[in-house]
């Protein structure tokens, strides 16, 4: 089942020069990029993107760190996207992140952990909606589909 999930590469990640190496292993694995942009977020668009999280002891904090700088906001696209990249991202604490995770192996502290994830297809679908206008994302084929993807049957 193709998806599409969002993913953000936080201001750590831009900051620490991990764009290239966080991006790389999203395409090594073989999900498809279909969107992407570098953008400073404001306040009252990092609340709407962590509206979920209001009210909890840690929402000014997340929302002062997402606005600190610079972020990179991906689109991607594979068979059970959300699941893969929440695999690759591993656990919100880096801590308890297997190695071989992106946060397993790049993040030290939970209030900078890298990356932000889409945490099931109907979030995606509304992260997706919020981050990237109508037409931004982009379908395309890719050669390599053939050798990273299962024929259809």
């Amino acid at each position: 089942m193709t998806e599409r999930t969002l993913v953000l590469i936080k201001p750590d990640g831009v900051q620490r020069l991990l764009v290239g190496r966080i991006l790389g292993r999203f395409e090594e694995r073989g999900l498809k990029l279909v969107g992407l942009k570098l953008r400073q977020v404001d306040r009252p668009f990092a609340e709407e993107h962590y509206a979920v999280h209001r009210g909890k002891p840690f929402f000014e904090g997340l929302l002062d760190f997402i606005t600190s700088g610079p972020l990179v906001a991906l689109a991607l696209d594979g068979p059970n996207a959300v699941a893969i990249v929440r695999s690759m991202v591993g656990a919100t604490r880096p801590h308890e992140a297997a190695a071989g995770t992106i946060r397993g192996d790049l993040a030290v502290e939970t209030a900078q952990n890298l990356v932000h994830a889409s945490d099931g297809p109907e979030t995606a679908t509304a992260e997706l909606a919020l981050w990237f206008a109508p037409g931004e994302l982009l379908d395309y084929d890719r050669e390599i589909d053939r050798w990273v993807l299962a024929p259809a049957e």
